[in-house]
């Protein structure tokens, strides 16, 4: 786990921040690009694997070291990359048999797809503001309030629902396209 240095540089201000929000989006990611709930499920339902999303905020993005580090800057691109994180979230995927009704109905957390992503509310900045300086605490207290805001929306579900004609739909339809 990472600590906040002191002083505080760029780069160790998106480590920290990986540590209590990235790492917490990729955790226990069941559906993606890798693992589909059924073979039926559209590869367009998700943006990714079950790996999760890569962090895309640098040292180099938060300010260059040895100079000042502003507040608006860290929470701009900060909450700009939670935001990147809110598809991942919970997904029920529903397989519907015509006819006959629900044969597969789960949920579990999914990578879906980036239309899939949600807006955040408004963050407490817990001192991250251009009146004070800012010290580690408030910056501890800051990754905790946008951890808390993404694991909110990670439990908002969406609903996937897919329509086959028979139990097998997948194989049954595409493997006998090789024999007509």
């Amino acid at each position: 786990m990472v600590t906040l240095t002191n002083p505080v540089t760029p780069q160790n201000i998106v480590d920290r921040f990986k540590d209590l929000v990235t790492d917490v989006a990729n955790t226990g990611i069941v559906y993606g690009t890798d693992s589909k709930p059924f073979a039926e499920m559209p590869d367009a339902t998700y943006a990714g694997t079950t790996a999760g999303a890569t962090v895309t905020a640098t040292g180099a993005t938060i300010g260059s070291a040895g100079n000042a580090i502003t507040a608006s800057t860290i929470k701009t691109v900060l909450e700009t990359e939670t935001a990147l994180y809110t598809n991942i979230r919970l997904q029920r995927a529903i397989k519907n048999l015509l006819g006959s009704g629900v044969i597969f109905d789960a949920t579990n957390v999914a990578h879906m797809a980036t239309s899939d992503r949600q807006t955040l509310g408004a963050i407490n900045s817990a001192s991250v503001d251009a009146t004070q300086t800012i010290s580690s605490s408030n910056l501890e207290t800051y990754f905790g309030n946008l951890a808390t805001e993404y694991t909110t929306l990670r439990s908002n579900t969406v609903t996937t629902t897919i329509d086959v004609c028979h139990t097998s739909c997948h194989s049954s339809c595409h493997s006998s396209r090789g024999r007509r």
